[in-house]
């Protein structure tokens, strides 16, 4: 055999290989070795009858896919970076989450320390010149800011404050893409709350597998809500997901002492759902407040049938208020008139049992017809809310309780005849308008000590409107309103 020496400056002992192509042509190659000397040069053996056909190149010429990493690879979380990262970017946000949280999270409750790895497939050949390691950290340096995010934010008692990140680059370009994670605590934690941290792991899961999905998102949040409030004060999940037309835009989720929220948005419209933990009148019985919950739900159910509201949206609303309103600590202390009162009893059941709360869902949609073109599109705007105030008076045992339920919907919707394409260009087809409110409100009086008054009124009032279009003329209109309205005398339980 002969031996061929190429001298290179700043070789890595670890880089040699990424720096030699061996091309062979016509002739098989039998053996090559490699070595480095004290001079720094690089020497490779290869058998005499291919020695011609050797080329060398520095790794930026090389196409070849890498894995750089921010910190060595030496643990559970990595090696799931590495199975999430290779999932199919149409699996969603939820192929590269997946498993990826709990696992950060269960580390951390075990070990207590701060922790931040970072992941970027890449393809060398497009990266430029120089060295391995210098195209790594190229690569690493190219991580977006302007990537997938989801945080959670742990608020304890003891005032401790612990931050999880996952960020997501589907970047794609040259053939990028990368994730990071980190955790972090503000200071030291008790056994209690590491455990506690621990039982949020399979929770946070549950919530990004629901929201990241590909098709739909799907809120999944009853698990996570189901924290230990004895030891963490608040916690709180973001994401922020930028780009045009994402199924996921944005998320919120607050769940604390003080309130429960939603707040999601993106290409379905947005949902927002605030529940007032400290109001109205702590835990009444489940039956009651379920029962509540499930009337509630029915009347959405009814605003989307008349609003042609998407129905995946619809459904977002629904899941939201109900897992918010089921969370452990949904309903807080008592107003203090009531806390003790024997009253209380027979003043819970004609109230909804439910803590105050302001939920709202608007979007726009389109139907399309048996032969896959769309013949509807419009906009639909619902509100849903309850409110619980107490009057006091300055007589002892005398006051009133004042429970309001109000209801909102607008929507507009354009509808072609005949199931065929709808063309706004034409001008024939027939636009339809809703515009419905409904108030019931509860009221119970106490004059020393007793009921002397307990009622129910509702006052409802729907409309929708009906305009056929030919030619972009109205040639028929119609109007079909519904005014009701209604009292109940609520009598007491003995």
């Amino acid at each position: 055999m002969s031996t061929i020496s190429a001298i290179r400056t700043g070789v890595l002992a670890g880089d040699v290989n990424q720096g030699v192509t061996v091309s062979p042509s016509t002739a098989a190659v039998k053996s090559v070795a490699v070595s480095t000397t004290p001079a720094r040069s690089t020497v490779v053996s290869v058998d005499t009858r291919v020695a011609s056909d050797v080329t060398y190149a520095k790794s930026a010429f090389l196409s070849q896919n890498r894995q750089a990493w921010s910190n060595p690879v030496q643990d559970d979380v990595s090696a799931i970076m590495v199975r999430n990262s290779a999932r199919r970017q149409s699996d969603g946000l939820a192929a590269q989450w997946r498993g990826l949280g709990s696992a950060v999270l269960s580390q951390f409750a075990a070990t207590g320390t701060a922790y931040r790895q970072t992941l970027v497939n890449y393809d060398a050949a497009g990266m430029g010149t120089g060295s391995a390691k210098e195209l790594d950290q190229a690569a690493l340096d190219s991580f977006s800011s302007t990537v997938a995010k989801a945080s959670l934010t742990v608020q304890t008692r003891s005032g401790t404050t612990v931050e999880l990140t996952l960020a997501v680059d589907r970047g794609g370009v040259l053939g990028r893409n990368g994730l990071q994670v980190e955790i972090k605590a503000s200071g030291s934690l008790s056994s209690a709350e590491k455990r506690a941290l621990a039982q949020l792991a399979q929770g946070f899961d549950k919530a990004l597998e629901g929201l990241g999905q590909a098709d739909q998102p799907r809120m999944d949040i009853a698990d996570l809500a189901n924290f230990d409030r004895n030891v963490f004060k608040s916690v709180d999940l973001s994401v922020k997901n930028p780009g045009e037309g994402e199924l996921l835009s944005s998320f919120d989720l607050h769940l604390g002492a003080d309130r429960n929220a939603i707040a999601y948005a993106g290409a379905l419209g947005k949902v927002d759902v605030d529940v007032n933990a400290q109001m109205p009148l702590g835990r009444t019985d489940d039956k009651q407040r379920q029962a509540s919950i499930t009337e509630l739900l029915r009347q959405v159910d009814a605003a989307a049938q008349r609003s042609h509201a998407d129905s995946r949206l619809v459904t977002l609303f629904k899941d939201a208020f109900s897992q918010l309103h089921s969370a452990t600590g949904a309903t807080g202390a008592r107003i203090a008139a009531l806390s003790g009162n024997p009253l209380s009893g027979r003043i819970d059941p004609m109230l909804s049992g439910l803590a105050d709360f302001n939920a709202s869902f608007s979007g726009a949609f389109e139907r399309t017809g048996r032969f896959g073109a769309v013949v509807e599109t419009g906009t639909a705007s619902y509100q849903l809310s309850q409110e619980t105030t107490l009057v006091p008076s300055a007589q002892a045992d005398t006051w009133k309780l004042d429970q309001k339920q109000s209801e909102s919907l607008v929507a507009q919707y354009v509808k072609s005849r005949g199931d065929v394409m709808l063309d706004m260009s034409s001008g024939n087809y027939d636009v339809f308008t809703v515009n419905d409110s409904t108030e019931k409100r509860t009221t119970v009086s106490v004059v020393e000590g007793r009921v002397s008054d307990a009622q129910r009124t509702t006052e409802q009032n729907l409309l929708q409107t009906m305009k056929k279009l030919v030619n972009f003329k109205v040639e028929e209109e119609q109007e079909t309103p519904v005014n009701r309205s209604q009292l109940e005398i609520l009598q007491p339980n003995a």
